[in-house]
């Protein structure tokens, strides 16, 4: 009774840390993040009207200048990365059991 009661303790530990590190790393990249004050973007649009983003000044005669400071790339967090993993995992595994019951079926139509 004890060991499983130890054993029920560690899985807790663990999956309530690993949930914690997870929130932490979406909060973090997605809140807490300062934005980069050296980086400017700036858009703009040109005689024909197409609209331009650079990190350079627009040139002159431009129209509908925007000009955007602070961004920063961040990798996405942690989080993303599992849940795009596990959704190909899933599909993986769907279309080897869909090729599997063709199979069967070609199989039985065969016999």
């Amino acid at each position: 009774m004890k060991k499983k009661r130890i054993v029920l303790l560690t899985l807790l530990t663990i999956a309530l840390g690993s949930g914690g590190f997870l929130f932490y790393d979406w909060y973090i990249k997605t809140n807490a993040q300062k934005a980069e004050p050296s980086v400017t973007q700036y858009s703009w649009k040109d005689a024909q009207g197409i609209r331009h983003f650079t990190d350079r000044e627009p040139p002159v005669g431009a129209s509908d200048i925007r000009i955007v400071k602070g961004h920063k790339y961040i990798a996405p967090p942690l989080v993303y990365a599992i849940k795009k993993k596990g959704v190909e995992t899933y599909k993986k595994i769907k279309k080897k059991l869909l090729d599997l019951k063709k199979k069967k079926k070609k199989k039985k139509k065969g016999k």
